[in-house]
């Protein structure tokens, strides 16, 4: 596993992270942001990707669904 990240790697994750969450309406303060930026850095942790690839990793990663009080 990779001990450090590059400038460039960072922002690569944390628009990947952006791009997820408004695609299933996610704050990133949330418990689903929490876990698909934990999926993310596992994904960097093991090869370099590119913010669309780390999109397509993410693909079948979905916030569970809420339930509405009435």
């Amino acid at each position: 596993m990779r001990q450090a990240y590059s400038p460039d790697d960072v922002d690569v994750m944390r628009g990947a992270l952006d791009v997820w969450c408004a695609l299933h309406n996610v704050g990133r303060d949330g418990v689903e942001a929490n876990e698909a930026a934990r999926r993310i850095l596992d994904l960097m942790g093991r090869k370099k990707f590119t913010c669309d690839q780390l999109l397509a990793q993410l693909a079948d990663f979905r916030p569970a669904p809420r339930h509405r009080i009435s």
